[in-house]
C-alpha cells in the first residue's frame, strides 16, 4: 500500500469513522489511533505495512518453491521405487515360460480355452466345405451329362466329347443361369456353322421349289381363259417307232404327270 493510500484511508472520516478497525499484524486497532500519530510515526507504520507487504509476498514466493520441490521429490520417489521393484524381479531366462508367473497363469488358461473352441470350429469348417465342394462336384457332374444326353448331334459323322464341350463353355464363359459352365450352349456354339449351313440349304431347296410352283403354274391357263385349244391326238405305235410310250413317260414324270393333272381339269386331255 503507497503512502498516498493510507493518507487517503487516514483522511476519509466519511467512509471510515474512527471506530474503524483495522488489522495490524495479529492485533485490531482503530483507526483512529493512527489518525492521532504525528507525520512521522504514520510514515513508520507506512513503512512497515510495506514490509508487511513484501514479506506476504516472499512467502507466498516460497510457498509455492516448496511445492513444486516436493513434486519433484515425489515423482523421483515413485521413479526409484519402480527402479527399485524392476531390478529385484529377476530377468527371465531364455526358454522361461512367462505364463508361469501368477499374474498371467489365469491368462494362459483362458488363451487356452479360446485356442481349443477355435480349432474346433475350424475343423467343422473344413467338414462343412467340403461336403459342400463333394456335393457341387456331383451336382454339376449329373447336370452336365443330362445336357450332353440331350443333345442331338443329327447326321454329324464326329460327335465332340462332353469333356471337349465343357472345356469350350469355361474358356468362352458359356454358363447356365446357376453361373456354371453349359454343355448346351457350348453345343450351340460348336455347331454355329452347322445350323448356318442347313438354314442356306434349306432357304436355298425353298427357292427351288417356289420356282418349280411358279413356272408350272404359268403353263396353266386361268379359268374363264380360252386355252391353246384341244392338241391333236396323236397315234403312236409304242413298239414301232423310236419315241416310245410318250404317255408312260410323262406320267413317270412329277411335274409333267402335276401339268397333265391340270390341264385335264379344265377339260385339256
Amino acid at each position: 500500500m503507497s503512502v498516498d493510500q493510507i493518507k487517503q484511508w487516514l483522511n476519509d472520516t466519511q467512509n471510515y469513522p474512527d471506530d474503524t478497525l483495522v488489522t495490524f499484524g495479529d492485533k485490531q486497532v482503530p483507526i483512529s489511533s493512527f489518525r492521532a500519530l504525528n507525520a512521522s510515526e504514520r510514515q513508520q507504520v507506512a513503512d512497515r505495512l510495506k514490509e508487511i507487504d513484501a514479506e506476504k509476498a516472499e512467502l507466498k514466493t516460497k510457498q509455492a518453491s516448496i511445492v513444486g520441490l516436493a513434486t519433484k521429490a515425489q515423482e523421483a520417489l515413485t521413479a526409484a521405487e519402480a527402479a527399485r521393484d524392476a531390478a529385484a524381479r529377476p530377468a527371465p531366462k531364455p526358454g522361461d515360460d512367462p505364463f508361469n508367473d501368477p499374474w498371467l497363469a489365469p491368462v494362459k488358461t483362458a488363451l487356452e480355452s479360446r485356442d481349443k473352441g477355435v480349432e474346433e470350429l475350424k475343423n467343422m469348417l473344413k467338414t462343412v466345405v467340403t461336403t459342400v465342394t463333394n456335393a457341387a462336384t456331383i451336382f454339376s457332374e449329373e447336370r452336365w451329362d443330362a445336357q450332353y444326353g440331350a443333345i442331338n448331334f443329327g447326321k454329324r459323322d464326329k460327335k465332340p466329347s462332353r469333356q471337349e464341350l465343357l472345356d469350350l463353355a469355361t474358356k468362352e464363359k458359356l454358363v447356365d443361369r446357376h453361373g456354371l459352365p453349359s454343355v448346351t450352349k457350348a453345343w450351340e456354339k460348336f455347331s454355329e456353322g452347322d445350323r448356318i449351313e442347313e438354314i442356306r440349304q434349306a432357304a436355298l431347296e425353298q427357292g427351288r421349289q417356289e420356282g418349280r410352283n411358279a413356272q408350272i403354274a404359268s403353263r396353266v391357263p386361268a379359268p374363264g381363259v380360252a386355252g391353246p385349244g384341244q392338241a391333236p391326238q396323236l397315234k403312236i405305235n409304242p413298239n414301232g417307232g423310236d419315241l416310245g410310250d410318250l404317255h408312260a413317260a410323262a406320267i413317270a414324270d412329277p411335274e409333267l404327270r402335276a401339268l397333265l393333272d391340270q390341264a385335264a381339269s379344265i377339260g385339256i386331255n
